[in-house]
């Protein structure tokens, strides 16, 4: 499910919310410790890293929405560089949580944008505040109560999702794997290999990261947030999670990577004039005539082309889950945008058979 388990571990944190555990405005570090001294690198003079102090505060909210500062090595050219400099590999595999984890902040929390391990971090607050670990805390309060029994963190614990776990395709093959598409037009070629193979231990969960299940099972999730219906946040918290939530920094920086050329036609990308901002859980969508997605759809993706929405306007949810590699297929983005298309007509059929 890959970063389709940023959505679980928000809805994770918000019932911490409910519970008056801590509020999205708090400052984390009295919780996460480790980042009492976190740092802001700011850019390198020769090898020599610039680091300064973070001003204000770093809250939960940030953390949901990207704009804390905490943002994936990978994708960042200062980070990459300070992670190479200590001997590691960049991305989100290979290192404990605690070794991924330890990072600087790519800027002062609150004024920018950039996809990342904030999430991971509101995992690790959940983990603190409830005394149990991610997989322990979804099974009680995320998965046991809508009835799933086939997703988790640790193939181990559940052998049938170890047994139905289809195994990833690689457009062009898996030697010429690279971390974004480029439309080579190539056939996918199916191998032996999972996305993760319990790649941390139990207690060790990411929580922006290593889910794995059934897509069935995820709709119920999804569905669950749709209707309300209170079974995992109060009310107002899931209307909240419809709320754009960025400042107007984090805002402009958010419409212009969602709204990148790089971006365009790929697997889960956006125009940027459809992008009313970041709710908690995922990206907020405008309205789009072509497909039927109404405004204000909340909306986020997974690393092996996986994209889910939650429409409250139109009372639809989806969930595309394929399997190929790597990220941003544009084969898979013309694929999803047809699904999508199809799902909602058959909706309005729906609707109009019982008028």
């Amino acid at each position: 499910m890959a970063s389709c388990t940023k959505l679980q571990t928000t809805i994770a944190a918000l019932q911490c919310i409910d519970r008056g555990l801590v509020a999205l405005d708090d400052d984390v570090r009295y919780i996460l410790t480790e980042l009492k001294d976190v740092k802001i690198l700011a850019g390198y003079e020769g090898d020599e890293p610039i680091l300064k102090p973070v001003q204000g505060k770093i809250t939960l909210r940030q953390l949901l929405t990207h704009s804390s500062g905490s943002a994936y090595d990978a994708l960042s050219p200062h980070l990459l560089k300070w992670r190479l400099s200590k001997g590691q590999e960049p991305g989100t595999m290979g290192l404990s949580r605690k070794d991924r984890l330890d990072l600087p902040f790519a800027f002062e929390p609150g004024t920018s944008w950039a996809y990342g391990y904030g999430i991971d971090w509101a995992g690790v607050l959940v983990e603190r505040l409830s005394g149990l670990n991610l997989q322990e805390y979804f099974e009680k309060n995320i998965w046991g109560v809508l009835g799933i029994e086939d997703i988790t963190f640790h193939q181990e614990l559940k052998p049938k999702v170890r047994e139905n776990l289809v195994k990833l395709t690689f457009r062009g093959g898996i030697n010429t794997y690279r971390t974004l598409a480029i439309d080579t037009g190539k056939p996918v070629e199916w191998t032996d290999k999972p996305l993760y193979d319990d790649p941390y231990p139990i207690g060790d969960e990411m929580g922006g990261q290593d889910a794995i299940g059934s897509a069935t099972d995820y709709l119920q999730i999804l569905l669950s947030i749709l209707r309300n219906d209170g079974k995992l946040l109060k009310p107002e918290t899931v209307d909240e999670m419809f709320i754009q939530q960025l400042g107007e920094g984090s805002l402009a920086a958010s419409r212009a990577h969602q709204g990148s050329s790089f971006f365009k036609d790929t697997f889960g990308s956006s125009k940027e004039e459809e992008v009313l901002g970041w709710g908690l859980g995922g990206l907020l969508l405008e309205k789009d005539s072509e497909t039927g997605r109404g405004s204000g759809t909340l909306t986020w993706s997974g690393l092996p082309n996986l994209l889910w929405r939650i429409d409250r306007e139109t009372g639809l949810v989806l969930f595309y889950a394929g399997n190929v590699l790597p990220f941003g297929d544009f084969e898979s983005h013309r694929y999803e945008q047809k699904f999508e298309k199809e799902m909602y007509k058959r909706l309005r059929e729906s609707r109009e058979a019982t008028l």
